[in-house]
């Protein structure tokens, strides 16, 4: 048994709906599926909550409609049988109107609660759980929907909560084993959960992971798999710098250090679930399915440096080095110092190696000095 998790970057257009179906159509064995809301439905539905509590009523509704719009647009170009997609409109419009008497009481009150706000960010889920689910069955797959509602139950913290794996693992033998014994696929949107009260939580933001390493661990599978638009976990940020190196292999407290200094794709509360256990996570990409992917777990072998960037305080941008001696990192950063135009701020910091060099700079600069440190660490260590 295995647990796969598809993420926003993968499922925001046709293609990535159709490389999930392949990589599960080629999966021989039971396999539970984590959704994550499309592209930036996320985004757009707090947005749209922070207008309507400005008192922006109208504005509010017509972000809410782009998110509907979106849907539906990947809707028509994924499900070509009428009868289905017509089935799965009902579904959105109800979800339609839902948000829009959120955003309406918002607009009246001007207040935005955080359980007001869980509320509204949860349909993004709900929507990419049905419109997942409806696209895997018209491709004949054997598949079934779970309502993460009943299965991740966390604390009554909203906007933070945190799960019970007491309460999980009851509901994880009476719900999803059950499932995965009449199915293949059984899919499970992240993110979000329900309190001990009953209300609807989230977990915080990209903690769709932590819904894929909590619910992998509690049904004891082999694997835990993340599937994204990258071929595994790089030097760098392939979207700021070219010929990136693929990072193999991290150990639990390597991968523990990248995440809780910002690297993408890891955030620090998805790695306890899964080190516990001793259940393997793997990043791959969705895209090459039989490229390079990276291993968390039990290594042995150090990691070689990785640049991550990262939103610094007051506009500014870090960059952070993890993995690397002091020496050439020194060097990196007198080069670094040298990009810079005279009128460009900068910070070092390179006092708790443990928790990496960093060097801050203004965002501008960022993607240059970034390409700097990456291409002077790459040279030095020869990866």
């Amino acid at each position: 048994m295995v647990t796969m998790k598809f993420g926003g970057a993968v499922l925001r257009s046709p293609e990535g709906f159709r490389q999930m179906a392949t990589i599960l159509r080629k999966t021989n064995e039971p396999v539970l599926v984590v959704v994550s809301a499309f592209a930036s439905a996320t985004r757009d539905l707090e947005f749209a909550a922070r207008l309507a509590a400005k008192g922006l009523p109208a504005e509010a509704h017509e972000r809410l409609l782009q998110v509907i719009d979106d849907h539906r647009a990947l809707m028509r170009s994924l499900l070509p049988v009428p009868a289905i997609r017509d089935a799965l409109d009902a579904l959105v419009e109800g979800v339609h109107a839902a948000a829009s008497e959120l955003l309406s009481a918002i607009a009246v009150t001007r207040q935005l609660t955080p359980k007001t706000l869980d509320k509204l960010l949860a349909f993004g889920e709900f929507l990419a759980l049905h419109i997942a689910r409806h696209v895997l069955v018209s491709d004949d797959l054997d598949v079934v929907g779970v309502d993460a509602g009943e299965v991740m139950i966390t604390t009554n913290d909203h906007g933070r909560a945190v799960p019970i794996p007491d309460a999980i693992r009851t509901r994880v033998n009476t719900v999803l084993k059950p499932a995965l014994q009449e199915h293949q696929i059984v899919l499970v949107q992240g993110f979000v959960g329900r309190g001990q009260d009953g209300s609807t939580t989230t977990m915080g933001r990209e903690s769709s992971n932590l819904t894929a390493t909590v619910l992998g661990s509690a049904l004891g599978v082999r694997e835990i798999v993340i599937w994204t638009d990258v071929e595994g976990i790089r030097s760098a940020d392939p979207h700021l710098c070219d010929h990136t190196r693929l990072r193999p292999e991290l150990s639990w407290s390597e991968a523990r250090v990248a995440a809780n200094v910002g690297l993408k794709l890891l955030y620090p509360t998805m790695i306890e679930p899964a080190e516990s256990h001793n259940i393997p996570i793997r990043f791959a990409c969705a895209a090459r399915p039989n490229g390079e992917s990276s291993l968390i777990g039990r290594s042995s072998k150090p990691c070689e440096p990785i640049v991550i960037t990262r939103e610094g305080a007051e506009g500014a941008t870090d960059i952070v080095t993890v993995f690397a001696d002091a020496s050439p990192w020194l060097t990196a950063a007198s080069q670094a110092v040298s990009e810079l135009n005279e009128a460009d701020p900068f910070f070092v910091s390179c006092d708790r190696p443990s928790s990496g060099y960093r060097f801050t700079t203004s965002f501008g600069s960022a993607p240059r000095i970034t390409r700097c440190f990456h291409d002077a660490l790459v040279n030095t260590t020869r990866l």
